[in-house]
């Protein structure tokens, strides 16, 4: 699967080494060999194109080899928010949907459009995300689900900077 991402004459020019901005970012797990993972920027994709309306989406889009075999899904929206500052929960909840049901499922789907033995959606920020400290707008994105593949999916908010964990197959 990363070799015909990578082999893709257009999904391949939005494949990079990093998932940052502002410098926020995630991180790889040691034990995760770089080749074995992809960072696809889909804002970047979408930015590109010449259309008069650009579908919100995420920042980066992660797809690494689990161990033996299968593949692991993350989505990775990143944003520079202080405690003191909020973020559109519409707009965010409409990044995740379109990545998932826009770019996966048709744009870019004989590539990307497969079972998934594991799936996960980042919301990175500077914002706490103590239990306590949460705000209504953080309670309903934590509440917000998604349909994908079989799977129902929560966006998980996450202080920066993350680290994507290795993947398990089935069998193990």
């Amino acid at each position: 699967m990363i070799e015909r991402i990578l082999k893709s004459e257009l999904l391949s020019l939005f494949v990079e080494h990093d998932c940052c901005e502002n410098d926020i970012c995630v991180s790889f797990d040691e034990s995760i060999p770089r080749e074995n993972y992809l960072i696809i920027k889909v804002d970047k994709y979408y930015n590109s194109l010449n259309i008069e309306f650009r579908p919100a989406s995420v920042d980066c889009l992660i797809i690494r080899k689990c161990i033996e075999t299968d593949f692991g899904l993350t989505l990775v929206e990143l944003k520079d928010i202080q405690a003191n500052k909020s973020f559109d929960l519409e707009n965010l909840k409409a990044k995740f949907e379109n990545t998932l049901n826009q770019f996966i499922k048709k744009d870019f789907r004989e590539f990307l459009d497969v079972h998934y033995i594991s799936a996960k959606l980042y919301f990175v920020s500077k914002k706490e995300i103590h239990r306590r400290d949460l705000g209504l707008k953080m309670e309903l994105l934590i509440n917000t689900r998604f349909k994908f593949n079989g799977k129902t999916l929560m966006i998980e908010p996450i202080m920066p900077t993350p680290t994507i964990k290795n993947c398990y197959s089935k069998n193990k």
